[in-house]
């Protein structure tokens, strides 16, 4: 009898332990952490999940995605470029998994995307700029319904077309140029965006810029008011309303 008490004891420790582990109930738990804005500690439950089940796409797109938001938050340049570097390695990963997923190729377009806003060598900013135009292109043609792809892409075109006439000159010059970019494409992009992920902070603010490039000042006002009001989500939130309410009030 108290061997089967011991053998029961033993069985239900184990069993604990396995769901302790369970890859779906720390993803589970991730993804709570990032609701709680708690983006580090999401991190390490994603990670955990990588230790035990090291091809599991998700965690490996959330760690991608989570190290990229952290690192945006650093304060210097060079610390930025250790965080989304090491975003670089999870989206690479991720793509070696399935080259054809179009969350994977978003990814790795958003990692590429804010390492050329820290990059200082022009040559390594244009290689960038044309391989998220290239991965966001086919993360689009995998799921024309990805809303925060479309975002991606909008981004790519106003980024483009706010560099000033000589530095884009140059970079077609000496780079041999990035590729066409227009407002009018930029706008429409990231209107599409705001229909189907209605509730995405960035893509409100970026949106808010590209219509204050093109001096629509009162859709640009609007949005960043509109921007105010959208629920926090995820740490990120807390940061993109706080730049959209810096932006309002030099607009008002």
């Amino acid at each position: 009898m108290k061997n089967h008490f011991v053998v029961l004891v033993v069985t239900l420790l184990l069993v604990a332990g396995g769901q302790a582990q369970d890859p779906a109930s720390l993803l589970e738990e991730g993804r709570k952490l990032e609701l709680k804005l708690k983006d580090e500690d999401a991190l390490e439950k994603y990670r955990q999940v990588l230790v035990i089940q090291p091809s599991n796409l998700k965690a490996i797109m959330r760690s991608a995605e989570v190290s990229c938001a952290l690192a945006s938050r650093k304060g210097s340049p060079e610390e930025k470029l250790v965080g989304y570097l090491q975003a670089k390695r999870f989206a690479e990963a991720g793509l070696r998994l399935d080259s054809n997923s179009a969350e994977a190729n978003y990814t790795m377009a958003v990692v590429l995307g804010k390492l050329t806003e820290v990059e200082r060598r022009n040559d390594e900013v244009v290689q960038y700029v044309k391989q998220v135009k290239s991965y966001i292109d086919k993360s689009l043609k995998l799921d024309p319904g990805f809303g925060k792809a479309w975002h991606v892409l909008g981004k790519w075109h106003l980024e483009v077309v706010m560099l000033n006439g000589i530095k884009k000159a140059a970079l077609k010059i000496i780079y041999g140029g990035v590729g066409e970019a227009t407002l009018a494409k930029a706008i429409e992009c990231m209107e599409k965006c705001k229909t189907m992920e209605p509730y995405y902070t960035r893509n409100f603010f970026d949106l808010a810029r590209a219509y204050e490039f093109g001096k629509q000042y009162e859709k640009s006002i609007k949005l960043l008011e509109q921007l105010a009001k959208l629920p926090t989500k995820r740490q990120d939130d807390v940061v993109v309303k706080a730049e959209g309410a810096v932006m309002l009030q030099k607009l008002q």
